[in-house]
C-alpha cells in the first residue's frame, strides 16, 4: 500500500492504516482481577515530534497492570500485550481476563505514538515508532522487575508476550530480531499479525537491517481467514515458515481481524466488519475481500477459540504444563472452525 512507502502523515493515515485495525472501544474492568497502573520514564530515549505531539527528552511509557485477585499469591507468569495502531492496553480484556483468572500477571504498555489513548493525545499514528516499541517491551520488562511492589508478583523465568496487529509486530521482533529481540521471553503468541518482516520492509517502522535471529523461542501464530489487514501484509503462512520450532498457527475459519480484541460489531448482510474501517477513512476504494458476502464466524465464537488457544500454548510453554500442550493440539478436533498446524 502507498500509505506504508513513507512516513505516516495526516494525509496519508488512510492508506497506512489500512494495515492494522483501529481498536473498539473497551469494556468495563472484569471481576477477579486486580488493576495496577504504573507510569515508567526511560531517560536514556526520547519520544519524538509526531501526530501532533511535540515531542520529550525521555519516554514515559504508561503501562496498566492486571494481577490474579485472591486464589493464592504468585510469583506468576509475566505476559507482555502490545495493542495495534490506534489501539489502547485494555482493548482485548477478554483475553486479559482469561489468562489472569488462570494466573498470570498481564502488563499492557500504552506505546505514545501509536495509541488513541496514550498521554500523546496523538492524531495519527507513527508506525515508523515501532522499533521503539520493541525495546519498549524490554523496558516494561526491565521496570517491572525493578518495580519493589510488582517484581514480587513475577516470575522472571516465564516471561511470554502476544499482540494484535501492529502488537503482534513488535512481539515478533522482540522474540526473533536479531538486534531487537530479548531473550527473556520464553514464548510469543502473535494474533492478526500477518507476516511482520514483509510489513516492515514495506513500510518505515524502523526496522531496516533489522536480521531475524535463529531462535527456538515457542511461538504462536493466531489468523483469521477473512482478516482483509493481514492479507495486505504478505504471503500467508510466511512468518510460520521462517521461525523455528516449536511453533503453531491456528487458523480461525470465517474469522475476521477485528473479532480478535473485543468488540461483536456486525455489518447486515454478512458483510466484513474489517471493512467498516475502509468505508469511513478510504470511500470508494475497492479493498480485497470487501466484496465478498459470507457467513463469518462471530465474534463470541472467535474470540472464545482465541482465548483457548492462547491460555492452552502459554500453560503449555509458561507452566510446562503437557495437559495444555495436549489442548492446542486437540483445538482443531474440538472446534470445526480452527485448523491447526504445528511442528514442534
Amino acid at each position: 500500500m502507498a500509505g506504508f512507502l513513507t512516513r505516516l502523515r495526516m494525509s496519508a493515515m488512510c492508506a497506512a492504516l489500512a494495515l492494522f485495525a483501529v481498536a473498539l472501544p473497551a469494556r468495563g474492568q472484569p471481576q477477579g482481577l486486580t488493576r495496577i497502573d504504573r507510569s515508567y520514564v526511560d531517560t536514556k530515549r526520547a519520544i519524538k515530534a509526531s501526530g501532533g505531539f511535540a515531542g520529550s527528552p525521555v519516554r514515559r511509557i504508561d503501562t496498566l497492570v492486571w494481577v490474579p485477585q485472591g486464589g493464592g499469591k504468585g510469583p506468576w507468569p509475566l505476559v507482555i500485550y502490545s495493542h495495534g495502531t490506534l489501539g489502547a492496553p485494555d482493548n482485548a480484556m477478554h483475553i486479559v481476563r482469561a489468562l489472569v483468572s488462570r494466573g498470570y500477571v498481564v502488563a499492557a504498555p500504552n506505546y505514545p505514538l501509536s495509541s488513541r489513548s496514550a498521554f500523546t493525545a496523538i492524531r495519527a499514528p507513527d508506525i515508523s515508532d515501532v522499533a521503539q516499541q520493541v525495546r519498549d517491551v524490554s523496558f516494561v520488562i526491565d521496570s517491572l522487575l525493578a518495580d519493589p511492589e510488582m517484581a514480587p508478583l513475577i516470575d522472571p523465568r516465564r516471561i511470554g508476550t502476544t499482540g494484535h496487529s501492529l502488537g503482534g509486530v513488535t512481539s515478533y521482533f522482540a522474540s526473533f530480531g536479531r538486534q531487537t529481540r530479548d531473550p527473556r521471553i520464553a514464548a510469543t503468541a502473535l494474533i492478526g499479525g500477518g507476516d511482520p518482516v514483509q510489513a516492515a520492509l514495506s513500510s518505515d517502522m524502523g526496522l531496516a537491517g533489522t536480521a531475524h535471529a535463529e531462535v527456538a523461542v515457542p511461538v504462536l501464530f493466531l489468523s483469521a481467514e477473512k482478516d482483509v489487514f493481514a492479507r495486505m501484509m504478505g504471503r500467508p503462512g510466511a512468518a510460520y515458515a521462517r521461525v523455528s520450532g516449536p511453533r503453531y498457527e491456528v487458523l480461525i475459519r470465517r474469522g475476521v481481524h477485528v473479532w480478535f480484541h473485543d468488540g461483536d460489531e456486525q455489518p447486515a448482510d454478512n458483510r466484513n466488519p474489517d471493512c467498516l474501517f475502509f468505508d469511513a477513512n478510504m470511500p470508494g476504494v475497492a479493498i480485497p475481500g470487501c466484496e465478498e458476502r459470507v457467513p463469518l464466524i462471530g465474534a463470541a465464537r472467535q474470540q472464545a477459540i482465541t482465548r483457548e488457544a492462547l491460555t492452552a500454548f502459554f500453560d503449555a510453554y509458561l507452566k510446562q504444563d503437557s495437559r495444555a500442550l495436549g489442548r492446542l493440539r486437540d483445538i482443531g478436533r474440538r472446534h470445526a472452525e480452527a485448523r491447526l498446524t504445528f511442528e514442534d
